[in-house]
């Protein structure tokens, strides 16, 4: 892995992760400079990772994820694949630079982006019986309301984002609908009350199936479905178990007391 570092009171990182060469982390070095540039001052931090993995299996197999931390508008996020790396760093970079500007002129960047990109990055094919838990991850979920969840989902490019329901206190999760340009709400238990007052772009809320890790690795594989929000048979708490673009699994569990 090579890390490179430049302006260190801006804090710009680059980071290249798999079969690439130096140059690719010096080109989206430069790329990532004008993108500042253009963007003015209030970017206060910015980052590069580029990964291209020894599986031949993909046809896009140069993945760019890119994001700026804006002042006042706060972090706004992309990840895209393109055949090449330096396509990967233009394709991202061009689109987080729009992103960044509806970002900071709106407070968010629209529902444009919750259509998928024929650019995602995709899965590698893995037989389940190989598939393991790679990844395991704590997080404090924020509290939020399900549209508020939806916003900062948006903005960081999520297909997915847990949270604490301000409404409820419980475990929740926000995800976009796919095909259709729709969000749907889970909550760990609770089906009752809306997601807030008035109209709401949010289907829902809809109540998380209770499953162990064997369980919902069993119902990934069942349904395709890129993750599956289930609460935990011990302890009731919210867990997501998603396929990672290697063919394998990570988890998020929320923090202990974390509401």
């Amino acid at each position: 892995m090579t890390r490179l570092r430049h302006r260190p009171a801006l804090d710009l990182r680059v980071e290249i992760r798999g079969e690439l060469p130096r140059e690719d982390a010096e080109y989206a070095r430069t790329r990532s400079l004008a993108l500042i540039a253009d963007l003015g001052p209030d970017v206060r931090a910015a980052r590069m990772r580029l990964t291209r993995p020894r599986d031949r299996s993909v046809t896009r197999p140069a993945v760019a994820q890119a994001s700026v931390e804006l002042e006042e508008a706060g972090r706004v996020r992309v990840e895209l694949a393109a055949v090449t790396a330096r396509e990967a760093v233009d394709l991202a970079l061009g689109t987080l630079a729009g992103r960044a500007v509806r970002l900071r002129e709106r407070g968010d960047i629209g529902l444009a982006s919750a259509f998928e990109s024929s650019y995602r990055p995709q899965y590698a094919p893995r037989p389940p019986a190989e598939r393991r838990i790679v990844r395991r991850k704590s997080v404090r979920p924020a509290r939020r309301t399900p549209e508020q969840a939806v916003r900062e989902m948006l903005a960081l490019d999520y297909r997915f984002h847990l949270f604490s329901d301000a409404l409820t206190g419980q475990d929740s999760l926000v995800h976009r609908r796919p095909g259709s340009g729709g969000f749907r709400l889970v909550r760990a238990h609770s089906t009752a009350g809306p997601g807030g007052p008035g109209p709401s772009p949010v289907e829902g809320p809809h109540p998380a199936p209770r499953l162990d890790p064997a369980e919902a690795a069993r119902q990934l594989w069942l349904t395709g479905w890129p993750f599956v929000f289930h609460t935990d048979p011990g302890d009731g708490r919210g867990r997501v178990l998603y396929r990672r673009y290697d063919g394998h699994y990570g988890l998020i569990t929320p923090v202990a007391g974390a509401h």
